[in-house]
Protein backbone atom coordinates (compact mmCIF):
# COMPACT_ATOMS: atom_id res chain seq x y z
CA UNK A 1 0.00 0.00 0.00
CA UNK A 2 1.31 3.41 -0.90
CA UNK A 3 1.33 5.72 2.10
CA UNK A 4 -0.56 8.99 1.86
CA UNK A 5 2.71 10.89 2.23
CA UNK A 6 4.17 9.11 -0.78
CA UNK A 7 1.00 9.67 -2.79
CA UNK A 8 1.19 13.38 -2.01
CA UNK A 9 4.84 13.49 -3.07
CA UNK A 10 3.88 11.87 -6.35
CA UNK A 11 1.06 14.33 -6.96
CA UNK A 12 3.15 17.38 -6.12
CA UNK A 13 6.60 16.29 -7.27
CA UNK A 14 6.04 14.55 -10.55
CA UNK A 15 2.75 15.61 -12.07
CA UNK A 16 4.56 17.97 -14.43
CA UNK A 17 7.90 16.17 -14.49
CA UNK A 18 8.89 13.46 -16.95
CA UNK A 19 8.67 9.90 -15.68
CA UNK A 20 10.93 8.01 -18.14
CA UNK A 21 11.20 4.90 -15.94
CA UNK A 22 7.49 4.96 -15.02
CA UNK A 23 8.35 4.81 -11.34
CA UNK A 24 5.23 6.72 -10.34
CA UNK A 25 2.98 3.88 -11.50
CA UNK A 26 1.47 2.35 -8.33
CA UNK A 27 2.92 -1.12 -9.03
CA UNK A 28 6.44 0.34 -9.09
CA UNK A 29 5.96 3.24 -6.66
CA UNK A 30 5.46 0.97 -3.66
CA UNK A 31 8.77 -0.78 -4.42
CA UNK A 32 10.55 2.54 -4.91
CA UNK A 33 9.38 3.61 -1.47
CA UNK A 34 10.39 0.28 0.10
CA UNK A 35 13.90 0.42 -1.41
CA UNK A 36 14.50 4.08 -0.53
CA UNK A 37 13.31 3.63 3.05
CA UNK A 38 15.39 0.48 3.56
CA UNK A 39 18.43 2.22 2.10
CA UNK A 40 17.89 5.20 4.40
CA UNK A 41 17.49 3.00 7.46
CA UNK A 42 20.55 0.85 6.66
CA UNK A 43 22.96 3.43 5.26
CA UNK A 44 22.87 2.30 1.61
CA UNK A 45 22.72 4.45 -1.50
CA UNK A 46 19.06 4.43 -2.65
CA UNK A 47 20.02 5.58 -6.15
CA UNK A 48 22.35 2.62 -6.56
CA UNK A 49 19.85 0.09 -5.23
CA UNK A 50 17.05 1.47 -7.41
CA UNK A 51 19.34 1.50 -10.45
CA UNK A 52 20.18 -2.17 -9.93
CA UNK A 53 16.53 -3.18 -9.47
CA UNK A 54 15.53 -1.18 -12.56
CA UNK A 55 18.32 -2.70 -14.63
CA UNK A 56 17.68 -6.23 -13.40
CA UNK A 57 13.88 -6.47 -13.49
CA UNK A 58 12.37 -3.12 -14.52
CA UNK A 59 11.05 -3.09 -10.93
CA UNK A 60 8.95 -6.25 -11.47
CA UNK A 61 8.98 -8.35 -8.28
CA UNK A 62 7.74 -11.51 -10.02
CA UNK A 63 10.33 -11.37 -12.83
CA UNK A 64 12.11 -14.62 -13.67
CA UNK A 65 14.98 -14.64 -16.15
CA UNK A 66 15.58 -17.39 -18.68
CA UNK A 67 18.49 -18.48 -16.45
CA UNK A 68 16.29 -18.65 -13.35
CA UNK A 69 17.15 -15.37 -11.62
CA UNK A 70 14.27 -14.28 -9.37
CA UNK A 71 12.56 -11.03 -8.43
CA UNK A 72 13.39 -7.32 -8.27
CA UNK A 73 17.13 -7.88 -7.89
CA UNK A 74 17.26 -11.06 -10.02
CA UNK A 75 18.96 -13.33 -7.51
CA UNK A 76 20.35 -16.67 -8.70
CA UNK A 77 19.51 -19.07 -5.89
CA UNK A 78 21.65 -21.83 -7.36
CA UNK A 79 24.66 -19.71 -6.33
CA UNK A 80 23.29 -17.83 -3.32
CA UNK A 81 20.91 -20.11 -1.42
CA UNK A 82 23.52 -21.10 1.18
CA UNK A 83 24.90 -17.59 1.86
CA UNK A 84 21.26 -16.46 2.11
CA UNK A 85 20.72 -19.21 4.71
CA UNK A 86 18.23 -21.36 2.78
CA UNK A 87 18.36 -25.15 2.94
CA UNK A 88 17.47 -25.68 -0.71
CA UNK A 89 17.43 -23.80 -4.00
CA UNK A 90 13.68 -24.38 -4.20
CA UNK A 91 13.14 -22.80 -0.77
CA UNK A 92 15.28 -19.83 -1.81
CA UNK A 93 13.42 -19.35 -5.10
CA UNK A 94 10.05 -19.36 -3.32
CA UNK A 95 11.17 -16.89 -0.65
CA UNK A 96 12.72 -14.45 -3.13
CA UNK A 97 9.40 -13.68 -4.79
CA UNK A 98 8.76 -11.51 -1.73
CA UNK A 99 10.05 -8.05 -2.76
CA UNK A 100 11.52 -7.15 0.65
CA UNK A 101 13.30 -10.49 0.98
CA UNK A 102 14.60 -10.16 -2.57
CA UNK A 103 15.85 -6.63 -1.93
CA UNK A 104 17.74 -7.74 1.17
CA UNK A 105 19.25 -10.62 -0.80
CA UNK A 106 20.33 -8.25 -3.58
CA UNK A 107 22.04 -6.00 -1.05
CA UNK A 108 23.78 -9.00 0.51
CA UNK A 109 25.05 -10.11 -2.90
CA UNK A 110 26.31 -6.62 -3.76
CA UNK A 111 28.00 -6.01 -0.41
CA UNK A 112 29.50 -9.53 -0.36
CA UNK A 113 31.19 -8.88 -3.69
CA UNK A 114 32.40 -5.44 -2.62
CA UNK A 115 33.74 -6.61 0.72
CA UNK A 116 35.29 -9.90 -0.37
CA UNK A 117 36.89 -9.29 -3.78
CA UNK A 118 39.26 -6.52 -4.83
CA UNK A 119 38.04 -6.80 -8.44
CA UNK A 120 34.54 -5.91 -7.19
CA UNK A 121 35.24 -2.60 -5.43
CA UNK A 122 33.20 0.52 -6.18
CA UNK A 123 31.29 0.43 -9.46
CA UNK A 124 33.12 -2.77 -10.47
CA UNK A 125 30.69 -4.47 -8.08
CA UNK A 126 28.08 -4.17 -10.87
CA UNK A 127 30.24 -6.40 -13.05
CA UNK A 128 30.47 -8.95 -10.26
CA UNK A 129 26.73 -8.70 -9.57
CA UNK A 130 26.09 -9.53 -13.22
CA UNK A 131 28.73 -12.19 -13.88
CA UNK A 132 30.37 -13.19 -10.59
CA UNK A 133 33.71 -12.35 -9.07
CA UNK A 134 35.60 -13.95 -11.96
CA UNK A 135 33.97 -11.74 -14.60
CA UNK A 136 37.38 -10.78 -16.05
CA UNK A 137 38.13 -14.44 -16.94
CA UNK A 138 35.23 -14.71 -19.39
CA UNK A 139 35.48 -14.40 -23.17
CA UNK A 140 35.72 -10.96 -24.75
CA UNK A 141 32.11 -11.29 -25.90
CA UNK A 142 30.89 -11.94 -22.35
CA UNK A 143 33.08 -9.16 -20.95
CA UNK A 144 31.43 -6.74 -23.42
CA UNK A 145 28.04 -7.78 -22.00
CA UNK A 146 29.34 -7.32 -18.47
CA UNK A 147 30.60 -3.80 -19.25
CA UNK A 148 27.31 -3.00 -21.00
CA UNK A 149 25.44 -4.06 -17.86
CA UNK A 150 27.68 -1.90 -15.66
CA UNK A 151 27.08 1.07 -17.94
CA UNK A 152 23.31 0.50 -17.87
CA UNK A 153 23.29 0.54 -14.06
CA UNK A 154 25.28 3.79 -14.11
CA UNK A 155 22.97 5.25 -16.76
CA UNK A 156 19.91 4.36 -14.67
CA UNK A 157 21.56 5.91 -11.61
CA UNK A 158 22.00 9.11 -13.64
CA UNK A 159 18.36 9.04 -14.79
CA UNK A 160 17.28 8.65 -11.18
CA UNK A 161 19.30 11.70 -10.17
CA UNK A 162 18.05 13.73 -13.12
CA UNK A 163 14.33 12.93 -13.02
CA UNK A 164 13.60 11.46 -9.59
CA UNK A 165 15.89 13.22 -7.13
CA UNK A 166 13.10 15.27 -5.54
CA UNK A 167 10.92 12.18 -5.22
CA UNK A 168 13.69 10.09 -3.66
CA UNK A 169 14.82 12.86 -1.33
CA UNK A 170 11.22 13.48 -0.21
CA UNK A 171 10.81 9.80 0.62
CA UNK A 172 14.07 9.92 2.59
CA UNK A 173 13.05 13.07 4.45
CA UNK A 174 9.61 11.68 5.27
CA UNK A 175 11.16 8.46 6.53
CA UNK A 176 13.61 10.38 8.75
CA UNK A 177 10.80 12.51 10.18
CA UNK A 178 8.88 9.34 11.16
CA UNK A 179 11.93 7.67 12.74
Amino acid sequence: MIRLVFAAVLMVGLTTSPDPLRLTKPAKAKHVEMIVEYAEKNNHDPYELLAIAITESSMKPKAVSRLGAIGLFQIMCKYWYEPLKYKTIKECNKALFDPRTNMKAGILVLTTYRNKYKQCKGDLAYRCYFAGQNWQRHSKKVIRKVVKYENKVKENRGVLHKYYESLIENIRANFRSRS
